[in-house]
């Protein structure tokens, strides 16, 4: 199984949390192996909180307004807001403005923000109904 290792990026140098981890992988390959390594930005997948604060608020009241169940809405506003994949002809998904709307599962605690902050302009804007901020209430 691959590890996954975490570090930080110091003047422009990767210092690996559990380096020692890290060379003694490296010692399970064949001198000469060719090897891929990707460095991407640690995400942090949407909190507790969030995710009580989006069902709980925003759906719920949005549902509540329509008349439409929790599942309902959040489709719509999964539709609407979330980041949308598209397939592209060498046949692999690429994120894009179109497309399927990307699980809100998948959203780091910005990503989720964001979407969560254009679900409540959309009702206000489009249904007049004001959703309290974050903060205003508790769930």
């Amino acid at each position: 199984m691959t590890p996954v290792l975490l570090g930080q990026v110091q003047d422009g140098k990767l210092l690996l949390d559990k380096s020692e981890q890290f060379k003694q992988y490296l010692q399970s390959f064949p001198t000469g192996k060719r090897v891929e390594v990707i460095v991407e930005k640690l995400k942090h997948p949407r909190t507790n909180s969030q995710n009580r604060y989006y069902w709980g608020v925003v759906v719920h009241e949005i549902a509540k307004h329509t008349g439409h169940d929790s599942e309902q809405i959040h489709e719509l506003l999964k539709q609407k807001f979330s980041p949308k994949w598209y397939f592209v002809p060498d046949n692999s998904l690429m994120m894009y403005g179109t497309g399927i709307p990307t699980s809100t599962t998948r959203l780091d605690t910005i990503e989720f923000t964001e979407y969560v902050e254009k679900c409540r302009m959309w009702a206000n804007e489009f249904l007049r109904l004001q959703i309290p901020l974050p903060g205003e209430v508790t769930v």
